[in-house]
């Protein structure tokens, strides 16, 4: 009996279909789980903005930008963990490329060092921590980027471009945050927070999306090898 057109590509549609679920599945929890903690992080410093506060351990706990608190290790250990990845594929790897990991590597436990420590960010400006971002990162990201095309490193432009836009995100938000301060002499409470809670959930989903093309360009790299 003759198969109808396309029937015989089932087998094939469905599978890919389900592996690109089980390799994206994570990723969306991760993300479910920011937008949760960064949201109950929000309605907690707006409430007590607005008179009603808790208890300041649950306030210290869920500060969106305290250093110990769960936003805050959220970001630090997505950033980590993409370094890890990135030194661990490096590890396996010899000549150039195991270079250009280690690249990688150190330049997200460093992001995750910076994140964990807000002394910086706090002694800084907007503006002075905007232009001191971008001196750093784009000649780092340059550099990541050249060797990765010369030395035909698999997944490279991918990895820097996720690096790119976690830079910009946050760097960016950071400004707007600095901005919204900036135009109201007393910043109203709604605004205020608001401009923290999508500077801080921004800055996380952008971590996360480091993460994920990481772990795609690793998985890539070494089948292909």
């Amino acid at each position: 009996m003759p198969l109808r057109p396309g029937a015989g590509d089932d087998h094939r549609v469905h599978p890919t279909v389900r592996s690109q679920w089980r390799a994206a599945w994570w990723v969306l929890l991760l993300g479910l789980v920011a937008v949760v903690l960064f949201g109950a992080a929000f309605a907690v410093r707006l409430s007590c903005g607005l008179g009603y506060c808790t208890a300041p351990a649950v306030r210290q706990l869920l500060s969106l930008d305290a250093v110990g608190g769960l936003p805050r290790l959220f970001t630090t250990g997505v950033l980590a963990a993409a370094g890890v990845l990135a030194g661990v594929r490096g590890w396996s790897v010899r000549g150039r490329v195991r270079l250009w990991w280690a690249g990688v590597a150190v330049t997200g436990l460093v992001l995750a060092v910076l994140k964990s420590d807000s002394a910086l960010e706090s002694e800084a400006s907007p503006t002075e921590t905007l232009v001191l971002g971008l001196a750093v990162a784009v000649p780092a990201l340059a550099l990541l980027s050249g060797a990765g095309r010369a030395w035909g490193v698999a997944g490279a432009t991918r990895v820097v471009s996720a690096f790119a836009g976690y830079a910009l995100t946050a760097l960016g938000l950071d400004a707007f945050t600095g901005l919204v301060e900036a135009v109201q002499d007393d910043a109203g409470t709604v605004s205020e927070y608001s401009a923290a809670f999508i500077e801080e959930l921004g800055e996380a989903l952008a971590a996360l999306a480091v993460l994920a093309v990481v772990r795609a360009a690793t998985a890539v790299s070494r089948t292909g090898r």
